[in-house]
């Protein structure tokens, strides 16, 4: 016992001795002075965390995408606007929501063996008294859909801090390319043949406007769209020569989404032909709303507000295109009401002078008795079979 007190009385003489040199050496009080500067800057940081817990909720945060709608497979940016009201620092803030995986983030590095339906986004921000930074994300619109972002979360030590950031966006579906010229002559199924044309007249000149997917090369203006500032703010740098049209064009277009009794289709591949037919017929409205056409859309599925069936009269414009092309990015790819019943009230509204196309899964004997009526009433009546890997390829 007497031992060990003698050893650790030998080790806390040594210790003390050893402290005493240090105290008297030159080096202390350069040593002393930075561990009290350690100190009073350790005092301050979490002052400083205090405050900025605070004065997270002095920021205003929201986002919104740079289109209404796009197409399936075109890209889009989502803009993010954060700003600090407050005159208060606040650093390192992380704003953290969930992102659909069919809107696909540029620089987004999913883990695959992650099997989840969303993606986690943060967005780290550096926000100076009364800062306000705008940050753009690349996304990649994969799939048709009607896509809404609500909440965003402001990371603290407390909970997060719920902001309000809504964002929508319609994925429409995905554009083909279409000759509608081929089309009129009846290249896809259907015995009738229009003698109402398609196509423009080469020969009539309405003006000069800016190049939209869809136009061909032969249409462009160069010397128009050589006078097109250098990165100006033109929506497009080419110009196109804008046609005139013949009046009273109409096109009615039809989907049916029924399958004949003893006719059976695997989930995906009726949901491949689903897709595969709504964008046919996207592509029909989007090529007969800038045609001149008036144009309509009907189908015997589930629609946004839960009917079993949707219709939209024949109309002119960009704004009926566009309440169309979203009514599509909302559709639920099911069989809803019946698909004759569609044609019949076509029949009794005595619609006629129309150029009908009906996109279907197969061929449906029961329907036969109103597109002969549709026929007898004056119209032209195109029958288009869901078959293959691609529903019209232009030749």
């Amino acid at each position: 016992m007497n031992a060990v007190v003698d050893i650790f009385l030998r080790l806390l003489a040594g210790f003390i001795e050893g402290l005493v040199k240090f105290l008297q050496s030159p080096v202390f009080p350069y040593i002393f002075w930075i561990l009290v500067a350690a100190f009073v800057l350790w005092i301050l940081w979490k002052i400083y965390l205090r405050l900025r817990e605070k004065n997270l909720k002095n920021i205003s945060y929201s986002r919104e995408f740079t289109e209404k709608g796009v197409y399936a497979g075109d890209e889009v940016e989502l803009i993010e606007t954060v700003r600090n009201t407050s005159g208060f620092p606040l650093l390192w803030v992380d704003i953290e929501s969930y992102f659909y995986n069919e809107l696909e983030l540029e620089e987004y590095e999913r883990d695959p063996d992650d099997k989840g339906t969303m993606q986690y986004l943060i967005s780290r921000f550096n926000l100076w008294p009364y800062m306000q930074i705008r940050r753009r994300h690349k996304v990649i619109c994969k799939k048709r859909g009607h896509y809404n972002l609500h909440v965003a979360s402001i990371y603290s030590k407390s909970g997060p801090l719920a902001q309000d950031a809504p964002a929508e966006i319609y994925v429409y579906p995905k554009a083909i390319p279409l000759d509608m010229q081929d089309f009129a002559q009846g290249r896809l199924q259907g015995d009738y043949v229009s003698r109402r044309p398609l196509y423009q007249d080469p020969f009539s000149f309405a003006g000069i406007r800016d190049y939209r997917f869809g136009d061909q090369i032969s249409q462009i203006n160069f010397k128009a769209s050589a006078r097109v500032p250098f990165g100006g703010a033109a929506t497009s740098p080419f110009k196109v020569n804008s046609r005139e049209f013949c009046a009273s064009r109409r096109m009615m277009i039809y989907m049916d989404f029924h399958l004949p009794m003893g006719m059976s289709m695997e989930g995906n591949e009726y949901n491949r032909r689903g897709e595969q037919g709504l964008s046919f017929c996207a592509a029909l409205v989007r090529d007969a709303a800038y045609g001149g056409f008036r144009v309509g859309f009907a189908a015997n599925c589930k629609s946004q507000n839960g009917e079993m069936s949707l219709r939209f009269p024949c109309e002119s414009g960009e704004a009926h295109m566009l309440a169309i092309l979203k009514e599509m990015a909302c559709i639920t790819p099911r069989e809803g009401g019946s698909f004759a019943s569609l044609l019949e009230n076509a029949v009794t509204e005595g619609i006629a002078d129309t150029e009908i196309v009906i996109v279907a899964f197969a061929e449906n004997p029961d329907v036969q008795a109103r597109t002969d009526a549709l026929e007898r009433l004056g119209n032209s009546v195109q029958v288009i079979i869901l078959e293959g890997e691609e529903v019209y390829d232009g030749e």
